[in-house]
């Protein structure tokens, strides 16, 4: 099953609606989705609350992450429109990013949080390989430039950066800014679900307002994201899914159970 996380108004990615259900995790209630994209099973979230009137700074993407688990996702993808940090991306331009910087204070920072102890998920390659592959070539049969590459630093939020931060991010090497992707990326590698996103650049940070940000339409993402799902293999041949091989002796019983 494919897992999508998008605003409210691009639910209709999904070819059809099958039906909408509330999964329960230990760390809330979730509304999902249930329906199916190039012909494969889908769940859709509404990650920012079924009006888009929750900010991303506390949108519960743990219990976002578990209830994906629990109905048997196993690759996700992200799609939001971020400001550019970067001068050569431009406004309208398709990213599928690769790395990431954490810059804001979330919890729970794990998806093991409560526990005594937990692995430490290796966080070496955080966005799925295969994903990001299938993205790309989809997203390059369009009419909008494609950067395959850029790392994304994920910002506290809600409110926009200064142009002294957007100055330091750039030299820190940030290619886009966002308010959600962290914690949430390292929930999907600890939950061993195949994780990564589509960006359009909605804005230039640190320049504009929030008032012209440039979104992309239903219809044009919904080919992008159907090409895309219907080009991922059925079985994965990337490590996201083996995150614990060989040390699930230190997994808590709860999560062995869903494993």
């Amino acid at each position: 099953m494919i897992g999508i996380l998008g605003a409210s108004k691009y639910e209709g990615i999904l070819d059809s609606l099958n039906e909408r259900t509330v999964v329960t995790t230990r760390y809330g209630e979730v509304s999902v989705a249930l329906g199916e994209v190039s012909g494969q099973a889908a769940a859709y979230v509404r990650r920012f609350g079924w009006e888009d009137n929750i900010a991303s700074n506390v949108a519960n993407h743990a219990a976002h992450a578990l209830a994906f688990k629990a109905l048997g996702v196993t690759r996700a993808i992200t799609l939001n429109g971020f400001g550019a940090v970067n001068p050569n991306l431009q406004v309208g331009d398709l990213v599928v990013y690769h790395d990431y910087i954490g810059m804001c204070e979330r919890e729970p920072t794990t998806i093991f949080a409560g526990e005594p102890l937990w692995p430490r998920a290796n966080m070496i390659d955080p966005f799925c390989p295969e994903i990001r592959q299938a993205l790309v070539s989809a997203a390059k049969g369009g009419h909008r430039p494609v950067h395959s590459q850029a790392v994304n630093i994920c910002v506290q939020g809600p409110h926009n950066e200064t142009p002294a931060e957007i100055e330091a991010f750039r030299r820190w090497g940030a290619d886009i800014v966002c308010t959600t992707i962290y914690p949430e990326v390292v929930y999907y590698r600890e939950l061993e679900i195949c994780f990564a996103g589509l960006c359009w650049i909605s804005d230039m940070a640190g320049v504009e307002d929030s008032k012209d940000w440039k979104m992309i339409t239903l219809e044009e993402l919904q080919t992008i994201v159907s090409g895309a799902v219907g080009s991922i293999a059925e079985h994965s041949a990337c490590r996201c899914n083996r995150t614990w091989d060989g040390i699930e002796n230190t997994l808590p019983d709860w999560y062995l159970k869903m494993r």
